[in-house]
C-alpha cells in the first residue's frame, strides 16, 4: 500500500490498531526514547526530508534532533495510561492522543529536541531560536507545526511547539502561503 502523506489522524479520524506504515526506516541519531527500539523509525521520505531540514538548520547554527517519531498503537496505549497515572486524566486528554488517534502511528511526524553544546535538550519553549527557525522554515521541507497556539478548539490538543507533521512540500507551502494554520482546516478545504 502506498503511503498517504496527507492522511488526517486525530480523535475524529482514528486509524486501527493494526495500521503500520510499510516503509519505516531506522533513524540514525539519538532520540529521547532510547528504551523503545521501534521509536527510532520514520517513513523513509519523511526521514529524508527531515535530514535536509536538519542540515539546513545546522548551517544557520540551529541543531535539531528527533525526540520521538513512530509509535505503535500499543506504545501509545501505554503512554496514555502512564500520563493518566502520573499527571491525571485531564492533562493526559489535553496532551496525549488516545491509541489509534496519534499521528505518531503513521510514521509521518516528529517531536523535536535541540542540541546546545554537547547537551540534548527536550524541554524547549516556543521562543527558543531553534523552534522559531522551525516555525518559520519547516514548510519548505514539507512539514507543518501540527498543533499551533490558539487553535486548540480545532486540533483538539494544546499548543505543541515541538510536534511537526510531514504533509509534503506542495501542501505545506500551500498552507503557509494561504495562512491556513491547522491541518484540519486545510484538509476540509483542499483534501477531503
Amino acid at each position: 500500500m502506498e503511503t498517504n502523506y496527507q492522511i488526517l489522524v486525530n480523535r475524529s479520524h482514528p486509524i486501527g490498531r493494526d495500521f503500520l506504515p510499510n516503509d519505516l526506516v531506522d533513524i540514525n541519531e539519538p532520540t529521547g526514547y532510547k528504551e523503545v527500539e521501534y521509536q527510532n523509525k520514520l517513513v523513509m521520505k519523511v526521514y529524508e526530508a527531515y535530514k535536509i531540514m536538519q542540515e539546513d538548520a545546522a548551517k544557520e547554527g540551529y541543531y535539531i534532533y528527533i525526540d520521538s517519531s513512530y509509535r505503535s498503537y500499543e506504545y501509545q496505549e501505554d503512554l496514555m495510561n502512564r500520563f493518566i497515572k502520573e499527571k491525571g486524566l485531564e492533562y493526559a486528554k489535553a496532551y496525549v492522543a488516545p491509541p489509534g488517534t496519534s499521528e505518531h502511528q503513521t510514521g509521518l511526524c516528529i517531536d523535536v529536541l535541540v542540541k546546545r553544546g554537547e547537551k540534548l535538550i527536550d524541554e524547549t519553549n516556543e521562543d527558543d531560536p531553534e523552534i522559531q527557525w522551525l516555525m518559520s522554515n519547516s514548510y519548505k521541507y514539507g512539514f507543518i507545526l501540527r498543533y499551533p497556539k490558539g487553535y486548540e478548539d480545532i486540533t483538539g490538543y494544546n499548543f505543541e511547539h515541538w510536534h511537526y507533521r510531514y504533509i509534503g512540500i506542495e501542501h505545506a507551502t500551500k498552507m503557509h502561503d494561504l495562512y491556513i494554520n491547522t491541518f484540519e482546516e486545510y484538509y476540509d478545504k483542499y483534501l477531503k
